[in-house]
């Protein structure tokens, strides 16, 4: 706010920071009465000093022109006195002024004021940009001078692996193998993950892991004290002696812990040396919160009991001459995880290569975002400056969804049906592609459908199944997925065939002479009514999967032969892979007059050949009334589906939670996929600087191994995947 002081009769205007603050102080009129009482108020509150500053607000009342007790205004004989003269415009054209201060401007008096000046001016904007840091300024601001240069992305240096940092690079792990298969993902020792928010759904995982964090810290509390007490109580050699001295240290250690006040409360009081004090242990202020709770004497109880039975380890080892760590904390492994997160590079898997799109063919058919697929994750792919690489950090639930699909392979268990969910940008899609990889390499045959929000309203034209009452087919679709899984395993299917029944399950007569033809068979034309006039026998899947790519009349025909094929076949196991899964069971947008005369209502996809299997093998069908029910689910003879939810797509709410109810209440297994923990957050900001993403590009490890720029994009980014993915990179 600005100031007038009285100046004899008249008023002066005094500004502060170059500006009138109020309209209606913007001319020299006459005070009114309100602001004459403000006046009067103002006077004992003179304006701040530089060293009073402590945000940003505070700069709004700062007037560097008035700091000084002999400059109370901006005077102007203070700053140009009668004797040299205010400089003119005439001044300003010799050329000893426009290349700087000149004595003929503004005397030799004042020169040596007005550089002392400008300096405490200079020194005043030093300190506000090292006080305000990132909020002030920006180490990636294009300055004007760069803007005219006329440089271009090319003209900038090119990233290596070079620039890279020490910590990054000993911080991220890479799996040996590139991608493990489902036995080694489902060994890993990975850390855990952070878990997901109460008000999400179920709020026992979290309130386990806050019980689990509380009892480490009082478990560290109790540690510190009784370390100093320990060796006392050793020293005894009567038993009894040694109990009742276990009983006061009890005591001593819950009394301690209960009345231990933070050593910062002198802060408030003023004590000079309690800010600065090296010596002083830190305090952590939730223990003051969890010292006044009614079971933190049977907490303390519990971890005092805990560390000493460490401590009667370490003792029964020390006689037996083994190994011994020198801290007795250290052997409590309930409270600590010392794993660490292991990253798969996709592109160094087994046979994989690239595709135009610079995909991994073992993800094949994920493509791109946003216009052909799901999800953000090859967003990272593209951005990075290495484009050799393309890793996916194994997490907790994946590892979790690897045990399931191990146990099941190695045991010959069948039918496996799996349902992923999490919140949006968590890493579903990421989840399913790693799943993908490493069971391809497990020598899993994968049906993977990436974008269930495509395929369930882009099926370009349908038609009713001429051999199947009821059901509908989507040519176009039907063809594009059999092109796709050839792709994939054209080697895997080699010595699967598809029987004669299985073939006039799902072929009609004309489907039939169309088949035989593709496959230059002779067939007998005197009898069209029978299905054995074509001589078709086992035909090899490759060969179906190939006429279904090439043909739309045979496609579905081909994919429901193939499908049912693989689902009770035993030689090989069969994944089928969904993402997006929840837009299946959203309201359709298929229809056609021979399911509604008047195409009013829509096909349900389970009438969808396409669909048919897929939603069959998951056991939970919605009906026309909205409801969801369970039934029994199409047996897999060696293999199951996994399944994920999409939270990025337009699908109604009631329906997504619906299918999670149904799935919980039947044999679905549901894996949760949480934000990042902090251990994962600190290993994917070092695998962007490794790539090179970003602002981690070029900084050589500055934000990497900067605790306070950690824990900033750990904090907008919420532990979310793609939000963590825009901080680096905005």
């Amino acid at each position: 706010m600005s100031k007038e002081y009285r100046n004899g009769s008249s008023y002066v205007q005094r500004r502060w920071m170059g500006k009138y603050r109020h309209s209606h102080k913007d001319g020299l009129n006459e005070p009114t009465k309100e602001q004459m009482l403000r006046e009067e108020y103002e006077k004992d509150s003179p304006p701040p000093k530089i060293s009073d500053l402590k945000t940003a607000d505070d700069m709004d009342f700062y007037d560097p022109l008035t700091e000084d007790s002999e400059a109370p205004g901006f005077d102007e004989n203070y700053y140009y006195p009668k004797s040299s003269g205010t400089p003119k415009d005439s001044d300003y054209m010799n050329n000893e002024v426009s290349t700087g201060l000149s004595t003929n401007v503004y005397g030799e008096d004042n020169l040596e004021r007005l550089e002392t000046e400008a300096a405490r001016q200079k020194a005043v904007r030093d300190e506000l940009d090292s006080r305000t840091g990132r909020l002030w300024t920006d180490p990636y601001e294009i300055s004007d001078d760069d803007w005219g240069s006329m440089k271009t992305l090319d003209d900038l240096p090119d990233w290596s692996p070079e620039i890279c940092s020490r910590v990054s690079l000993e911080r991220v792990k890479l799996f040996q193998g590139g991608v493990p298969t489902l036995d080694e993902l489902a060994q890993m020792s990975l850390p855990a993950s952070s878990p997901s928010h109460p008000a999400l759904g179920d709020p026992k995982p979290y309130l386990k892991e806050r019980k689990k964090t509380y009892e480490k810290l009082v478990y560290d509390e109790v540690s510190k004290i009784a370390d100093k007490k320990i060796g006392k109580i050793l020293s005894l050699n009567d038993f009894n002696d040694k109990q009742d001295a276990i009983d006061d240290l009890f005591e001593f250690v819950h009394e301690k812990l209960s009345s231990k006040k933070p050593e910062a409360n002198s802060r408030s009081s003023g004590k000079a040396g309690a800010l600065h004090n090296p010596k002083a242990e830190k305090h952590n202020d939730k223990l003051d919160v969890w010292a006044s709770q009614h079971d933190f004497g049977q907490t303390v109880e519990k971890a005092l009991e805990k560390y000493l039975r460490n401590v009667n380890k370490n003792e029964k080892e020390k006689s037996t001459k083994s190994e011994v760590t020198d801290d007795s904390s250290e052997n409590s492994d309930d409270y600590k995880d010392h794993s660490e997160p292991i990253f798969m590079d996709i592109l160094k898997g087994k046979g994989c290569t690239l595709d135009e799109n610079g995909i991994p063919s073992l993800i094949h058919p994920l493509k791109p975002h946003p216009k052909d697929g799901p999800g953000r994750m090859i967003e990272e792919w593209e951005l990075a400056a290495n484009q050799k690489t393309k890793r996916i950090m194994c997490r907790s639930c994946m590892k979790e969804i690897a045990e399931i699909l191990s146990n099941s392979t190695n045991n010959n268990a069948a039918g496996y049906r799996i349902l992923v969910k999490g919140e949006r940008g968590v890493g579903k899609t990421t989840t399913l592609a790693a799943i993908v990889s490493s069971a391809r390499v497990s020598g899993h045959i994968v049906l993977y459908l990436p974008d269930g929000d495509r395929l369930r309203k882009l099926g370009f034209y349908n038609e009713p199944n001429k051999h199947r009452e009821g059901f509908f087919d989507l040519p176009v679709l039907t063809q594009e997925v059999c092109g796709d899984l050839l792709h994939s395993h054209i080697s895997d299917l080699e010595g699967l065939v598809a029987s004669q029944e299985t073939l006039q399950t799902f072929l009609s007569h004309d489907h039939h002479l169309k088949l035989a033809k593709e496959l230059n068979i002779s067939e007998n034309k005197e009898d069209d009514n029978d299905h054995e006039s074509a001589s078709l026998s086992d035909i090899p899947l490759a060969t179906l999967l190939d006429i279904g790519n090439k043909s739309k009349s045979l496609s579905a025909a081909c994919y429901g032969a193939v499908v049912h094929t693989l689902m009770n076949q035993t030689t090989k196991p069969f994944t089928i892979v969904a993402d997006s899964f929840n837009c299946y069971y959203d309201h359709g947008h298929y229809f056609h007059q021979k399911y509604d005369p008047k195409a009013k209502k829509p096909i349900p996809l389970h009438k969808i050949t396409l669909f048919q299997p897929i939603l069959d093998a998951i056991g939970i069908e919605k009906r026309d009334d909205g409801s969801f029910v369970t039934k029994t689910p199409i047996p897999f003879y060696h293999g199951g589906i996994v399944a994920g939810l999409t939270e990025s797509h337009a699908v109604k709410r009631e329906f997504t939670s619906n299918l999670i109810e149904k799935a919980l209440s039947s044999d679905v297994k549901v894996v949760h996929v949480p934000q990042f923990s902090p251990v994962e957050v600190d290993h994917v900001i070092a695998n962007f600087e490794l790539i090179g993403i970003g602002r981690l590009r070029f900084d050589r490890g500055e934000i990497a191994m900067n605790e306070e720029e950690v824990a900033f994009l750990r904090m907008v980014s919420g532990g979310v995947g793609q939000q963590l993915l825009d901080s680096c990179i905005g």
